[in-house]
C-alpha cells in the first residue's frame, strides 16, 4: 500500500521538519520517518474499517426507528438491503482487519454524531436511492455502492477530515507523538555528520520558515477505493488488504533516501551549485527546493535501478504539491541539467 510516492513524501516531509526544528539525532528523525509510514498505513485500514462500522450502527438506528411511538410504514418494515450489504459483511468478518481494529487506539463507534452525519449524507444522496431501486441484488452493485460513496461523498466530508486531522491521522501530528520516543543509540559519527550539515545548512540560510500541509491523506484514500474496487466476491477479504510495503525492497528504499539525504546534505549541495543560475545560487534557493534537489540527487547517485527521468518527473510533482508556482520548473530544469553533468563526468551510470 506505502509506494513510492508515498514514501518520497513522507521522506520530504520527514526531512524537513527535522531540518528545520534543528532536530540532530539520525535516530530520532529516521524513528519519525517510520511511525509517519506507519500511520499511513493505519489511516488505510480505519478507513475501511469505517464501512462495517457504519452498516452496524445503521442497523442499530433502523432498530430504533421500528420502536418509535409513531413509526411510519417504513420505518416499521424498512429496507435492509444496505444492512445486508455483502462487502460491508466480507470486511466484518475479515479477522485481519478485525485484529488490527481490537489494538488500535481509535474507534469509530465511539463518535457517534460523525456516524449520525455520514449516515444522514447517505440516506439523502443519490447513489442511496439508486442503490434501494436497483432490481438485481449482487455483490457487484453492493461493492460498487461503497465505492461510489467514498469517492464521491467520504473523500470531501469535512467532518470526516476534521475527526482525522483531531486525532493524529494527519501528518501534522505524527512528529508531535514521536518527540518522547525513546530511541536506540546510532554511531555517533553519523549524528555528527548530520549535524555538521545542517549547521552548514543554518549558516547559508538555507532553511527558512516554512510550514509543509496536506499530507497524502488523499492518496490513501484512493488506495482505499481501489481496494474495494478489486474485491471479488470468492476471495476473503483478508486477501484483498493491501501489505503496509509491496516488499521489503521499498522498505529499505525509504531508510537508504531519508539517511544518505541527510548525511551527505552539505556534501551534496556541492555538486548542485555548480548547475545553479546566478540568479539561483545556494543562498538564496528556497528551503524546500533545495531538500528536493537533495533527494533527486541522492536517488542519482545511490539508486541505479531507478531511472533519472523518473526521479526527476517525481520530485517535480512534489515541488507543485509543496513548493511554489515556480518551483516545478526549476527544480524539473536543475535536476535534469545536474543529471546530464553527473553522467558526462561519470558519476552515473544508469539511463
Amino acid at each position: 500500500m506505502i509506494n513510492r510516492v508515498l514514501i518520497r513524501t513522507r521522506v520530504l516531509q520527514v526531512a524537513y521538519a527535522h531540518l528545520h526544528r534543528g532536530e540532530l539525532r539520525l535516530a530520532t528523525a529516521e524513528q519519525d520517518l517510520l511511525l509517519s509510514l506507519h500511520r499511513t498505513y493505519d489511516l488505510y485500514l480505519f478507513l475501511l474499517q469505517l464501512i462495517p462500522s457504519l452498516t452496524e450502527f445503521h442497523r442499530e438506528v433502523l432498530e430504533i426507528r421500528k420502536k418509535k411511538h409513531l413509526a411510519t410504514k417504513a420505518e416499521r418494515s424498512p429496507n435492509l438491503r444496505l444492512v445486508e450489504n455483502r462487502l460491508a459483511a466480507k470486511l466484518a468478518s475479515s479477522e485481519k482487519l478485525s485484529s488490527w481494529y481490537e489494538g488500535f487506539n481509535l474507534r469509530w463507534e465511539e463518535d457517534e454524531s460523525l456516524l449520525r452525519h455520514l449516515l444522514r449524507r447517505i440516506e439523502a444522496s443519490e447513489i442511496y436511492a439508486h442503490y434501494l431501486q436497483a432490481e438485481e441484488s449482487t455483490f457487484e452493485l453492493d461493492r460498487d455502492f461503497w465505492v461510489e460513496i467514498f469517492h464521491e461523498l467520504f473523500a470531501t466530508d469535512e467532518e470526516l477530515a476534521e475527526m482525522l486531522e483531531q486525532n493524529s491521522i494527519y501528518w501534522e501530528d505524527d512528529l508531535k507523538c514521536t518527540e518522547k520516543a525513546e530511541t536506540e543509540e546510532r554511531p555517533a559519527s553519523e549524528d555528527e555528520a548530520v549535524e555538521q550539515a545542517l549547521a552548514e545548512a543554518r549558516q547559508a540560510g538555507a532553511y527558512q520558515s516554512l510550514r509543509l500541509e496536506n499530507g497524502p491523506v488523499e492518496i490513501v484514500k484512493d488506495f482505499v477505493e481501489k481496494t474495494l474496487r478489486k474485491s471479488e466476491e470468492e476471495n476473503a477479504f483478508d486477501q484483498e488488504i493491501r501489505p503496509a510495503f509491496k516488499d521489503e525492497d521499498d522498505e529499505r528504499f525509504a531508510r537508504m533516501l531519508f539517511r544518505q539525504t541527510l548525511l551527505k546534505y552539505s556534501e551534496q549541495m556541492k555538486l548542485i551549485e555548480p548547475v545553479l543560475s546566478t540568479e539561483w545560487s545556494s543562498e538564496r534557493l528556497a528551503d524546500i527546493d533545495a531538500l528536493l534537489l537533495n533527494l533527486g540527487l541522492t536517488e542519482f547517485l545511490y539508486f541505479p535501478m531507478i531511472p533519472t527521468q523518473i526521479t526527476i518527473n517525481e520530485y517535480v510533482e512534489l515541488a507543485k504539491h509543496f513548493s511554489t508556482a515556480h518551483s516545478a520548473s526549476f527544480v524539473n530544469g536543475v535536476l535534469d541539467a545536474l543529471a546530464r553533468k553527473l553522467k558526462e563526468e561519470g558519476k552515473i551510470l544508469k539511463q
